[in-house]
Formats: C-alpha cells, sequence, structure tokens
C-alpha cells in the first residue's frame, strides 16, 4: 500500500473508529516518554494514549498545541501525532488535530500541531494527546520507535491542566479537500475583524503536504492534471501572509512571517508539516477598515514533485486576539 494511502486511511478509521482508543506497547504515564511497538501496515490503526490531555472549559476557545518528539526508530516509521477532544463520557470526537510524517531509523523528528479549539456551551472538552506508529516495511520482523522528552500538551501557553484566560475573539478555516499543487496555492484563507479597541492580532497557519511520487498503486489526487512524480523530491516553499484590508475589500497592508523559503522533502519522508507564525500584528488605524485575512502561501518548483496540501484537520489558518 503506498504511503500516502496508508495515512489517509489511518485518518478515515480513526473518524469512524474514533470511539476505540487502543494503547499498544508500554502504557503510557503522564511523562509520555517510553518506548513503543509499532504496528504492520494493513492493520486498523491503533492510537497509543499518551497519557496527556488539557480541559477546555465550556463556552471557551483555546489555543491547543502539541509536541510530539520522537526518535530511535527501529525502521522507517509513519507517525499520526493526534490531538483529540472528547465531552465527558462521550466516544464522539469533537475536536481533532492531526499531523502525519514519516520518521528515518535512527534520527530525532519533532512534530508541532495546534489549532484553536472551542468547547460548546453545553459542557467542557478533554484533549488528550495520541500517536500512531506504522512501521513500513514489509515481513513479520517487529518494529519500535522511542517518545522523547519534550512531548507536551498545552493550551493558551500552559502546560497540563493548568487554566488559562480563554481567547474572546478569533478565526479560524480549515483546508476543505485534498488539493493538487503544480505551482502555487493559497491555503485555508481565512477572513477575522477582532472586537472594537483591538491593538493587535496574533496570527499561525499550519499546512501538511505529501510529495507525489511514482511507485505506488493508488497516487489519488497526485494523478491530476500535470503533476510531476519523476523525481526523487518536492521542493516546497511556504509564507504566511496576513493582510488588512480596506473598506471596499483591498489590500491596505501586507504582513508575512518572513521570506518564501523552500524545504526539500525526499520521497522517503513523503509528509510534512509546516508551522508558521506572525505575532503582535497592529490594528492600523491609516486601514479604513480593522478586517483582516490571511493564508497559508504554499509553491512548489518546477523541477521537482508536485505535492498535495492535506484537508482533515491537518492544514489550517487562524487569527486570535492574544487573552
Amino acid at each position: 500500500m503506498h504511503r500516502g494511502t496508508v495515512l489517509r486511511t489511518a485518518l478515515a478509521l480513526m473518524l469512524m473508529l474514533g470511539v476505540s482508543v487502543v494503547t499498544i506497547g508500554t502504557p503510557a504515564t503522564a511523562a509520555t516518554t517510553g518506548r513503543y511497538r509499532t504496528q504492520p501496515m494493513r492493520t486498523v490503526p491503533a492510537p497509543v494514549n499518551l497519557g496527556l490531555s488539557v480541559t477546555v472549559k465550556a463556552g471557551t476557545t483555546h489555543l491547543v498545541s502539541s509536541y510530539l518528539v520522537v526518535g530511535g526508530a527501529s525502521t522507517l516509521t509513519l507517525v499520526s501525532h493526534l490531538v483529540y477532544c472528547r465531552l465527558a463520557g462521550s466516544a464522539t470526537v469533537t475536536e481533532r488535530i492531526v499531523t502525519g510524517q514519516n520518521v528515518l531509523r535512527a534520527t530525532k523528528v519533532t512534530l508541532l500541531t495546534r489549532a484553536l479549539v472551542t468547547a460548546p456551551a453545553t459542557g467542557d472538552l478533554t484533549c488528550r494527546l495520541y500517536a500512531i506508529f506504522f512501521r513500513l516495511t514489509t515481513g513479520r520482523v517487529g518494529g519500535t520507535i522511542n517518545v522523547l522528552s519534550g512531548t507536551s500538551l498545552m493550551q493558551s501557553g500552559t502546560s497540563l491542566n493548568r487554566l488559562a484566560t480563554p481567547i474572546q475573539s478569533s478565526a479560524q478555516t480549515w483546508q476543505d479537500g485534498r488539493v493538487l499543487v503544480n505551482t502555487s496555492y493559497r491555503a485555508a484563507p481565512v477572513r477575522f475583524t477582532p472586537v472594537e479597541g483591538t491593538d493587535s492580532i496574533q496570527a499561525f497557519g499550519d499546512v501538511n503536504v505529501t510529495v507525489c511520487y511514482d511507485g505506488g498503486k493508488d497516487r489519488g489526487s497526485c494523478l491530476g492534471a500535470g503533476s510531476r512524480r519523476s523525481a526523487l523530491f518536492a521542493s516546497v516553499g511556504t509564507q504566511l501572509v496576513v493582510q488588512q484590508l480596506q473598506a471596499d475589500g483591498t489590500v491596505c497592508r501586507t504582513m508575512v512571517n518572513g521570506p518564501l523559503v523552500a524545504t526539500r522533502i525526499s520521497n522517503t519522508i513523503h509528509h510534512w508539516k509546516f508551522n508558521k507564525s506572525v505575532s503582535n500584528i497592529a490594528v492600523s488605524s491609516t486601514c479604513t477598515s480593522p478586517e483582516f485575512r490571511a493564508y497559508l502561501r504554499v509553491t512548489t518548483s518546477r523541477i521537482a514533485n508536485s505535492i498535495v496540501v492535506e484537508e482533515n484537520h491537518q492544514s489550517e489558518t487562524a487569527l486570535y486576539v492574544r487573552p
């Protein structure tokens, strides 16, 4: 099975079977660190509960973020980094945040996944940290991977279950559907008008991409028109763009996180999450509107492979007022 297909199948099954959270290997504690068994390809995803949680109080919004640090994999391993949020006593996943990447043998990788999470007025949401570890090798030889120090789950800048001041004004857009990118694309565009009296806002954008390449039986969106799949890598440029608008909708001013920077992603690594942020963006009175829009600019090199921007709560853009 193609590695991209494995990840998409895992995500689809998690949505259908999200009520079943199975721990494999050594049960996790609040320390989260330890060595875990990987599961074979073509098996039902078995999320590992890594023992960390935060609670988003009813009717509030918080920035929930998680770092998953892994290393020492005994073989090439597909790591899915998951935050699932549920109401008390419910098996239904109300909110979820997802990251996926292939981790090479004996390497260390840090994965960040984050989003604005709003709990319904009817009850608190408890968000827990999970991971799925697929070994991307054939045969019956088992595999293992380490969860390392630095793994964490936080809300609005506080650790574990410490309460934090909720975010009162925000907007967030998730990527709607998988999109083939041969040249450039604006991922998950969002518009936001902060509450009156706001001096500055915060912005972040995260995008998960998959490298297209020949060799898999099911390449999905990578079969689209103009797709390049013959190279050994993709060269992906990413940049978070934030614009304050005029009253007529035209652009008044533009802010970016920095230069458009290209990252080379091999066919073996295959999946990659880009995390971009812009802090303390002033709400300028010289513009005729306080409205903002933001998006993740994603580009690909014409001498390398195309990519797919992933959906399913893997890619989003958010604007908010710091509490």
